[in-house]
C-alpha cells in the first residue's frame, strides 16, 4: 500500500509540473506576436500623415506620424518600437474628447507625450518617459490627441504648452 501511495504522490507531482510547464509556456507564446515589432516601418496598418505645430513665434515644426484612430491601434501604439526618427511620431485620436492616461508599457524608448485639446491646443507635455513603465501619464484635461514623439524632441524644437496643433 505504501508503495501505491508514494507511485500517487509522483504522478501528482509529475502532473502539477507537465501543467506549470505548459502554462509557462502558453504565456511566452501568446506574448511574442507583437515583439516582431521593433521598427516603426512594422507598423503596416496605420495611416500616415503630415502634421505641424505652430510655436507661439508663428515658426511651424513639421511631423510626420502614423495614426492611431482604432482601440487596437492605440492599445498597440508604439510598444516593442526599439527607435524614432527624430521627424516621426504616433498621433492618438479619441473621439469624444475625454481626460486621458498613457502608459510606456513594452515601449522600450524614452518618448515626449503631448496632450492635444479639440481646438489644438497643447495644454500639457510630458518629457522623457520612463521605457517599461506601468506608471500612468495622465493629460491634465480633455484631450482629443496624445503626440508621441523621441523623447527629447519638444526640448530640442523648443515645443511649449499653448502651442497650436495644425491638421
Amino acid at each position: 500500500m505504501l508503495v501505491s501511495y508514494n507511485d500517487n504522490m509522483k504522478y501528482q507531482s509529475l502532473t502539477s509540473c507537465l501543467l506549470l510547464i505548459s502554462l509557462c509556456f502558453c504565456s511566452v507564446t501568446l506574448s511574442q506576436p507583437n515583439q516582431e515589432l521593433t521598427s516603426i516601418s512594422d507598423l503596416e496598418n496605420y495611416d500616415q500623415r503630415s502634421i505641424a505645430i505652430k510655436k507661439s513665434n508663428d515658426e511651424i515644426i513639421n511631423i510626420n506620424v502614423l495614426v492611431a484612430d482604432t482601440n487596437k491601434k492605440t492599445k498597440q501604439g508604439l510598444m516593442y518600437i526599439e527607435s524614432l526618427p527624430d521627424n516621426m511620431g504616433m498621433l492618438f485620436i479619441f473621439k469624444p474628447s475625454r481626460k486621458v492616461s498613457m502608459w510606456m508599457k513594452n515601449t522600450p524608448q524614452s518618448l515626449d507625450m503631448l496632450f492635444i485639446q479639440s481646438d489644438g491646443k497643447i495644454i500639457n507635455i510630458v518629457k522623457n518617459t520612463v521605457p517599461y513603465s506601468l506608471k500612468s501619464i495622465t493629460s491634465k484635461g480633455r484631450v482629443k490627441w496624445v503626440l508621441e514623439v523621441k523623447a527629447g524632441f519638444t526640448d530640442k524644437q523648443s515645443i511649449e504648452v499653448n502651442d497650436q496643433l495644425l491638421l
